[in-house]
């Protein structure tokens, strides 16, 4: 053989190596889980499992989600449309049930089994509220070979025994007191649990000296590697879904995890207030932290309670890491890892004492900005890429990766020239939408500018909406001089041509998804 042709040999195997198609996916949805992550450059954050995967794929630096609510952000990603295409924003009334609005749409998993995956899903992948309502039953039978909505409790120590949340024996018994005053009171439903929540009943935080699998997403990991197990001999492919729920509020994990930090080293976040010239109907002092007992429902939230609740939301950032690391580790045991494409993905991000919020809900980058690495998957290893991308985008890479056709045309963007190599940029920006105060913000997020349009409109009893031609109010960020957000650029004179560029492509995203509405 010449030397020529022996290279020649040598680039074509290595090309069928490089695109060597994963036979199985591991899906990975982690709740108000933001880009707070060693891999994403914040080394206080102990993350060890999900920083190694980062290495072996892609790290998307520039990731939004579509709306920054569970709901309609976790809708967009297994249906591959923007919450604007399909007419879902919230997760109560009809109009918000996908099922009844949607009976025949293929959902990502619902298409891997349609063609001939086994699909197993457990934890918290749809939202509930968003189908049945049901959190312990299957979340849409279509979508699923198998789903488990309960899993299994240490056996020793057994599960939460509070709200669901909590272990504190203590709590138990303030609970059951509080619950016994409220209704001699009066008291039913909402009123009630105010009540308790008024008076230390819901705490925000809990750290108590209990394995793993006390709280849930150690059960929710168990429940992975058994079915692991199960599939390690099949011949069919397998698409295994797991959604582990922490660090969603209230922020609880085993007490090892919180000791992995020192309170005293954590900075409170820098810009306390909502930025400089910012509409008036973007301003909101809802925040869903206020909800929980210890945090006041006005007014300032205090330094130290903020730094409480960042210690907690890290300890349960660690917690859930190990509990990935279990996963994977298993995936290794039984000789499946190299046949696995892997995706984690947070369905939006989430607002640690920024502009007084604790919660997400707003159009804003602490909100929308999620981690998304696409990993193991026979393509380029340890990549970290800027490209705006959206969660709308997973549905047909995934299916680009593994090889299928899509169902139907999608709003989401295939991302696999991106994780090749071949291209630095997969779409000149990522979109999101939040209504507030009698507006519709709709955001639109490049490289390195945000610009947001305060639309009205109004949304009919099938979930239609139709927005005015224009906004009404605007707000543009340059996160290269000003990455804390502390001032509305809109209406700068040095920012002019900028300002009329984005505004362009947002009244132009705005017309999209109009025209998508009934037609999916």
């Amino acid at each position: 053989m010449s030397r020529n042709v022996f290279i020649l040999f040598s680039l074509i195997l290595a090309t069928s190596v490089l695109w060597a198609k994963p036979r199985n996916v591991l899906f990975i949805a982690v709740d108000d889980l933001k880009p707070l992550l060693g891999c994403y450059g914040y080394e206080q954050v102990i993350s060890p499992n999900i920083d190694k995967l980062a290495e072996s794929g892609t790290t998307f630096l520039n990731a939004h989600c579509q709306q920054a609510l569970c709901g309609p952000s976790r809708l967009s990603v297994l249906t591959g449309h923007f919450p604007d295409s399909i007419g879902i924003y919230g997760m109560s009334g009809d109009r918000d049930r996908f099922r009844l609005r949607y009976p025949t749409m293929a959902t990502l998993p619902q298409h891997f089994r349609n063609n001939g995956f086994t699909t197993i899903g457990t934890g918290k992948i749809f939202d509930p509220r968003n189908l049945d309502g049901e959190w312990q039953e299957t979340q849409d039978e279509a979508s699923w070979t198998a789903f488990y909505g309960k899993n299994k409790y240490n056996e020793k120590v057994g599960g939460p025994k509070v709200s669901g949340h909590y272990h504190d024996p203590l709590l138990m018994e303030l609970v059951g007191r509080l619950m016994d005053e409220g209704k001699e009171k009066g008291l039913s439903g909402k009123p009630l649990r105010l009540y308790i929540r008024d008076h230390g009943g819901g705490p925000a935080v809990e750290s108590y000296d209990v394995p793993d699998d006390a709280y849930r997403d150690g059960a929710i990991a168990n429940t992975g590697i058994v079915e692991l197990e199960k599939l390690k001999d099949t011949k069919k492919p397998f698409f295994l879904a797991l959604g582990f729920l922490k660090p969603h509020l209230p922020f609880v994990a085993p007490q090892k995890y919180w000791d992995l930090y020192d309170r005293e080293d954590i900075i409170a976040a820098a810009n306390q207030a909502f930025p400089e010239g910012a509409p008036d109907c973007a301003l909101t002092d809802y925040a869903e932290g206020r909800t929980y007992s210890g945090i006041p429902l006005k007014g300032p939230i205090s330094l130290e309670t903020q730094r409480e609740l960042i210690h907690g939301y890290m300890a349960c950032v660690s917690y859930v890491d190990a509990q990935i690391g279990r996963v994977i580790a298993k995936l290794k045991e039984i000789g499946l890892y190299e046949e696995t494409a892997i995706v984690l993905w947070g369905d939006h991000g989430f607002h640690l004492g920024d502009k007084q919020i604790i919660g997400k809900h707003t159009t804003y980058e602490e909100a929308t900005r999620s981690p998304l690495i696409i990993a193991n998957a026979g393509l380029k290893r340890g990549l970290r890429t800027n490209t705006p991308a959206n969660l709308v985008d997973v549905y047909p890479t995934l299916c680009s990766i593994m090889g299928l056709k899509l169902p139907r045309k999608l709003d989401g963007k295939d991302l696999t020239s991106v994780l090749t190599g071949r291209e630095d940029k997969a779409q000149e920006y990522a979109a999101s939408i939040y209504p507030r105060n009698g507006y519709w913000a709709v955001a639109i997020r490049t490289e390195q500018y945000r610009y947001i349009g305060w639309y009205k409109g109004k949304r009919s009893e099938s979930g239609s909406m139709r927005f005015e031609k224009k906004p009404e109010f605007f707000e543009l960020y340059d996160y290269a001089a000003d990455p804390l957000e502390s001032k509305n650029l809109a209406g700068d004179k040095a920012y002019a041509k900028i300002e009329k560029r984005l505004a362009k492509l947002n009244r132009e995203h705005v017309k999209y998804t109009q025209g998508r509405q009934g037609k999916l």
